[in-house]
C-alpha cells in the first residue's frame, strides 16, 4: 500500500512538472495579436549567465523579446536594437503576462 502511494505521489509530481512546462510552452506561442506600442524604457535583465530583453511601453506594460525557435524566429537581438525609447512601433505579439510565472508577452516581429 505504501509503495503505491509513492509510486502515484511521484507520478503526480512528474505530470504536473511536465504540464505546467507543456503549458507555459503553449502559451508563448499563442494569444498572437498586432498592438501599437510607444517605448518609454528598455533594458536587458540578467539572471545569471542568460539575459532577457524586456521593453516597457507608455502604459506600463512589459513585454519581452526572446527567440521562439517552434516559430522560427532568432532575431531577438535584431529586434530589441531597432526599437528606440520615444518611438512609437506597430509590433506583432504573442502571449500572455502571467506573473507567478515571471512570463511576458512576447515581441515577434515590428510591422513597418
Amino acid at each position: 500500500m505504501k509503495d503505491w502511494f509513492i509510486i502515484i505521489c511521484y507520478s503526480s509530481i512528474i505530470l504536473l512538472f511536465f504540464g505546467v512546462a507543456i503549458f507555459t510552452t503553449a502559451v508563448s506561442y499563442t494569444n498572437n495579436e498586432t498592438i501599437e506600442i510607444t517605448i518609454k524604457e528598455k533594458y536587458i535583465k540578467n539572471s545569471g549567465k542568460n539575459g532577457k530583453y524586456l521593453v516597457v511601453d507608455t502604459n506600463n506594460n512589459t513585454y519581452e523579446i526572446t527567440d521562439l525557435k517552434f516559430k522560427g524566429k532568432f532575431n531577438s537581438t535584431d529586434i530589441y536594437n531597432q526599437l528606440e525609447v520615444g518611438q512609437t512601433y506597430k509590433v506583432e505579439v504573442s502571449g500572455k503576462r502571467i506573473h507567478f510565472f515571471s512570463m511576458y508577452r512576447n515581441i515577434n516581429k515590428i510591422i513597418e
